[in-house]
């Protein structure tokens, strides 16, 4: 069974000739049970903070995932097929002119508009252009979610620690005072009552 700061304060012991100050054992167990209520209590705020931290660590692992199903999205979303198959048709379109302006011997004056100036060349660099941008958009959110939750990961694996820490310095003041109490209880059996 565990103490709590509740069954220090509520301790109680017998009256015994030449045996210790009452009162000095009062406010001794008062100041044990005001540390353990004081390490019980940060020990719950740590675990609260390690809650929210694994609350946001599956937020972040679930944003994670919604960007990896958008990046797949993205790959083999509509408007990018949409977008490509423009493009190729754009681009049969001026295969066609270019054909055409070869086959009639026209005059290279006559195409001088914007839409004649592009080559294949050119439609297809545009194309992978607006895909390498979807890429690099969701690769950064993809990075930036990963490191948040690496630096989660970080803070939850410190909280860990001092909680570790706390228990540990729990165990190591309540041994400190039990062996204390046994020495004084010892030397209360031996017939030595404690000099003020």
């Amino acid at each position: 069974m565990r103490l709590t700061y509740l069954d220090i304060l509520e301790q109680c012991f017998h009256d015994k000739f030449r045996g210790y100050n009452k009162q000095e054992v009062d406010t001794f167990l008062h100041l044990v049970a005001d540390d353990f209520k004081s390490i019980t209590e940060d020990l719950k705020e740590k675990d609260r903070q390690i809650d929210s931290k694994n609350e946001e660590i599956k937020t972040l692992k679930k944003n994670q995932e919604e960007l990896s199903q958008q990046e797949s999205e993205i790959k083999n979303s509509s408007n990018v097929e949409e977008e490509l198959r423009s493009l190729r048709k754009e681009l049969e379109e001026k295969n066609l002119q270019i054909q055409q302006m070869k086959k009639s011997g026209a005059d290279q004056s006559n195409g001088n508009g914007a839409f004649s100036q592009l080559t294949p060349e050119m439609l297809k660099a545009k194309a992978k252009k607006i895909i390498n941008t979807a890429k690099q958009h969701a690769e950064q959110h993809k990075a930036s979610a990963a490191k948040e939750l690496g630096s989660l990961q970080i803070d939850i694996q410190k909280l860990k620690q001092q909680k570790q820490q706390l228990t540990d310095n729990i165990r190591t003041t309540a041994l400190e005072h039990l062996n204390k109490y046994k020495a004084g209880t010892q030397n209360g059996n031996a017939g030595n009552a404690p000099q003020d």
